[in-house]
């Protein structure tokens, strides 16, 4: 990389109490500010979809179900 070399950290929290929070980083480096936009932008939507699948981790260890069931009843033929 040159000495003109561009640097970016980016960081994404969730949550804001000490049970619920993950943060997760990702830094960036790039020889232009072309590249660094490109990079950046990839990086931005890895984070968005690495976050929501964090999101359906719960504190508890529980799943969160995308129905939001958390528990499943009996079923009858």
């Amino acid at each position: 990389m040159s000495d003109d070399s561009f640097d970016v950290k980016l960081v994404v929290t969730r949550g804001t109490g000490s049970q619920d929070k993950e943060k997760m980083q990702v830094e960036v480096s790039a020889d232009s500010l072309e590249e660094l936009d490109e990079k950046v932008n990839g990086a931005r939507e890895r984070l968005r979809e690495w976050a929501d699948d964090i999101r359906t981790i719960q504190p508890d260890g529980r799943r969160r179900h995308d129905d939001a069931q958390t528990e499943l009843g009996g079923a009858s033929a």
